[in-house]
Formats: C-alpha cells, sequence, structure tokens
C-alpha cells in the first residue's frame, strides 16, 4: 500500500499540548517558591517573635529593679525629709538655746543628746546665772542640776544638767 504523500512524524505533543504543559509547569513552580516565600518568612516571623519574647522578659527585669530602685529612693527621699525636719528642729533648738544665754555669761561648750542637755561656761558670780540663766532652764526641762567651781579670779565655773520633760521628747521623734 502505497501513499501518494509522504508519512510525517507525528509530535509526542501537540502545540496545545506543549503550551498548557509549559503554563502547567510554569503555574507549579510559583506555586512551590510561593510556598517556599512562606515558609520562610513564618521562620523569620517565629525568630523575630523570639527575639521580641526575649526583649520582653527583659524589659520586664529591668522594670522590676527599676520599680525597687525608684522605692528605695522614696524611701532614701522620706529618710531624707525626716532627717532634714530634724535637723531644723534640732538647729531652732539650738538658736533658741542660745538666745536664752545672757551677756555676762560665756559658754565654753555645751552637748546636747535626745533628752540630755550638758552646758559648760563661765559667770561672774552665782547669783546672776540663777537670776538669769536658771529660770528659762527650769522652764524647758525637768530636772536642772547645776555644779559650781570658784576660779582664781573670783568668777565661777559651771556645769549645768539638764533632762528634757517626757511630754516633749516624743514631739521631736
Amino acid at each position: 500500500m502505497y501513499s501518494f504523500t509522504k508519512p510525517k512524524s507525528k509530535p509526542l505533543f501537540k502545540e496545545d499540548t506543549k503550551l498548557w504543559l509549559v503554563f502547567y509547569f510554569i503555574s507549579v513552580f510559583l506555586f512551590v517558591s510561593f510556598a517556599l516565600f512562606l515558609l520562610l518568612k513564618a521562620y523569620f516571623y517565629n525568630k523575630d517573635t523570639q527575639k521580641l519574647n526575649d526583649n520582653s522578659l527583659i524589659l520586664k527585669q529591668k522594670i522590676i529593679k527599676l520599680n525597687t530602685q525608684k522605692e528605695l529612693i522614696f524611701l532614701q527621699k522620706a529618710l531624707y525629709e525626716n532627717v532634714h525636719v530634724k535637723n531644723s528642729v534640732i538647729k531652732t533648738s539650738i538658736k533658741n538655746l542660745l538666745d536664752l544665754i545672757p551677756d555676762p555669761i560665756t559658754l565654753d561648750k555645751f552637748l546636747l543628746s535626745k533628752n540630755k542637755l550638758i552646758i559648760y561656761g563661765i559667770t561672774p558670780t552665782k547669783d546672776v546665772y540663777n537670776m538669769l540663766m536658771l529660770p528659762p532652764l527650769e522652764s524647758i526641762f525637768e530636772s536642772t542640776k547645776t555644779y559650781f567651781y570658784q576660779l582664781p579670779n573670783g568668777w565661777y565655773k559651771f556645769k549645768s544638767i539638764n533632762i528634757i520633760k517626757a511630754d516633749n521628747e516624743n514631739a521631736y521623734n
């Protein structure tokens, strides 16, 4: 059997099928590359989330530390204010005490404690001390004891021990 036309070779895929397969492989490639892109994004997102969680924990610890420091600072501030108030009260008390000292009497030193005042000084006579200095001391302190020592020039060296009243003691605490 003979044919007037020469047989042509038949392609394995027709032109339409080739075009369809190219689009199919391109779409599969795009789906796979998009899936890889999403996996990479998810990986980096998880990595960033972990870093942010770690930073969050570090910041929480720093906040706790700062709150502790803040409380310490507030305690120190309260202590400072308390000391400042006590110092101003003591300063005023010392000023008032020094205002009590009359001109003829000279102080050598005085020791002030929580409930006791000891005064060392020199007075021309016992009467000057008893008339000018003793009444204000007796009005402030519960008990007042004074010891005199006569100097060679006729003046008197004195030591006055004064104990503060119990109700005033709590006023300065």
